[in-house]
């Protein structure tokens, strides 16, 4: 048998810092996501700092940390970092100090390759060195057009990242790493990314802030946890943004997050003792999961429509010791698990 031990202090207070994303986890589009003003004044209040990181280069850190305060989070400039700023820092270990580069993006990256000494161009006719992309509402085909133009007459290709969809608050709109699909089908170039699932991003902000220890928060599985497992960084994973709790379950060992919490709020909560018996099965508080004939049993019935907070939890580490490190399981195959809900 082994065991999570459960800690009497807050989850929290493991940590000295947290780096929190913003879209689904801080907010959603223009307003706060389920509990995380309150969630991150509890936090703060037991001593934490904050980092916020997102792959979302559209914006300032200054336009990003009046809409955090402006929604209930009260935020300093200085400890926002966007996929921007880092792969402006990147992209100085492969471009001279001036050099030209053609933007496809926003005002966060326009100000990013700025202040890193780049000379910001929009045309392929100016004959950049590198082409910088980052998600913006005003892109469309004329600059999607220039970047394959300056591409394929050899310039560097570098995306701030490549998240498909963008979380906000009607659903899932377009990312950018969609209108990357289109410049890397048009070119057949692939870009060099420093946003998430790279783990530059967390190494950049680590350095940037100077937070150490620090736990890494995220809802969307293949950039958020899959940064944080590449670097080697503890990791939260919250139900408010893409990634639902079947999602996380059935997740490959790359992308499974170290705790499992429903929203912001569990931050400032203990965390429970897990406890994993030799065939696998997991009792978590006073919820018992196991893998039996290919199903996936909660107190010895299927799983219901809804589980509890640490039902799921228990759900996840059975699953997860049934497949181990090196297996997946495939949604056809999904061990009966019915898409439900968490509830705290």
């Amino acid at each position: 048998m082994q065991k999570q031990l459960a800690d009497t202090k807050a989850l929290a207070e493991n940590f000295s810092g947290l780096f929190l994303d913003l879209d689904g986890v801080c907010y959603l589009g223009e307003v706060p996501a389920p509990n995380a003003p309150e969630g991150l004044e509890r936090a703060r209040a037991l001593g934490l700092e904050f980092a916020f990181i997102t792959n979302n280069s559209g914006r300032s850190p200054e336009v990003v940390a009046n809409h955090l305060t402006r929604i209930g989070i009260p935020t300093n400039a200085e400890t926002v970092v966007n996929s921007a700023m880092s792969t402006a820092h990147q992209m100085r270990d492969y471009l001279p100090a001036d050099a030209k580069v053609l933007c496809v993006g926003g005002e966060g990256l326009r100000k990013a390759l700025g202040d890193a000494g780049f000379t910001v161009v929009f045309s392929a006719d100016e004959n950049p060195s590198a082409v910088a992309q980052g998600l913006s509402q005003d892109v469309g085909w004329v600059e999607l057009s220039e970047a394959c133009l300056a591409i394929k007459a050899g310039a560097k290709y570098f995306a701030t990242n490549i998240d498909a969809t963008l979380p906000k608050e009607r659903g899932e709109m377009i990312g950018n790493g969609s209108l990357v699909a289109a410049v890397r089908n048009a070119t057949g170039v692939e870009p060099i990314s420093s946003g998430k699932p790279n783990r530059y991003i967390y190494e950049f902000a680590g350095k940037y802030t100077g937070m150490t220890e620090a736990l890494a928060v995220g809802d969307r599985l293949n950039t958020d946890i899959a940064g944080a497992v590449n670097g080697d960084i503890p990791s939260l994973h919250v139900l408010t943004g893409v990634n639902s709790a079947r999602d996380v379950v059935l997740a490959p060992a790359s992308q499974r997050p170290t705790y499992l919490a429903l929203d912001l709020l569990d931050l400032s909560l203990p965390y429970p003792e897990i406890v994993t018996y030799q065939d696998g099965s997991v009792d978590v508080a006073t919820a018992h999961a196991c893998v039996e004939d290919g199903q996936v049993l909660l107190d010895g019935l299927p799983v219901g429509e809804v589980v509890s907070l640490n039902q799921y939890r228990a759900i996840a580490a059975t699953v997860w010791n049934f497949v181990g490190d090196a297996g997946t399981v495939g949604q056809s195959e999904a061990l009966g698990l019915p898409n439900f809900t968490v509830v705290r």
